[in-house]
């Protein structure tokens, strides 16, 4: 009879994603390849994607419920593209704040152009993506953040190579 520890073990380390709390279930083949599917267009439906998958439409539902639930899948979002909607800067803020990091984190949460922001290790405690409409937009968000901040470096994107790559489930990019 096999030892139930090593059962256990085994399980979670299908597909060579590895359980990290008892809440979550390991992913097996079938749970990768959904994923992948919804990495590459999330707008398919549960039985275009079943057959690709080769399940049906109901087990892809449950199994996207269940990775939903588990929170390995976070959301569905739409990408726009800043450009068209006026703001064809982007810019990287790096920031180390004067005082308490949650300070800075209220400050730039106030800004609407600014779409995400990291807690990072190095010299600057924060990285924060913004969208702008120009170079007098981006020193207004600047001139926001400079009293919660000792030191701010700013990088524009000059142009994106790539973004939003797909995790990759197989552990080689493609």
């Amino acid at each position: 009879m096999q030892n139930p520890a090593k059962k256990q073990a085994r399980r979670h380390e299908i597909g060579g994603i590895t359980a990290k709390s008892p809440r979550f279930h390991a992913l097996d083949r079938l749970d990768c390849s959904i994923l992948r599917a919804l990495q590459e267009s999330a707008r398919d439906s549960f039985a275009e994607i079943g057959k690709a998958v080769g399940l049906s439409a109901t087990s892809v539902a449950e199994r996207i419920r269940r990775l939903e639930h588990d929170g390995v899948i976070k959301g569905y979002q739409v990408r726009l593209c800043g450009e068209k909607l006026g703001f064809p800067l982007t810019a990287f803020i790096l920031a180390r704040p004067n005082g308490p990091d949650a300070r800075f984190i209220k400050v730039a949460g106030e800004r609407p152009e600014i779409l995400a922001c990291y807690r990072v290790t190095g010299e600057f405690s924060f990285i924060a993506q913004a969208v702008v409409k120009d170079v007098a937009h981006l020193e207004q968000v600047l001139n926001h953040l400079e009293p919660a901040s000792v030191h701010i470096v700013t990088l524009v994107v000059l142009s994106t190579s790539f973004e939003a790559a797909p995790i990759d489930l197989n552990g080689t990019r493609q």
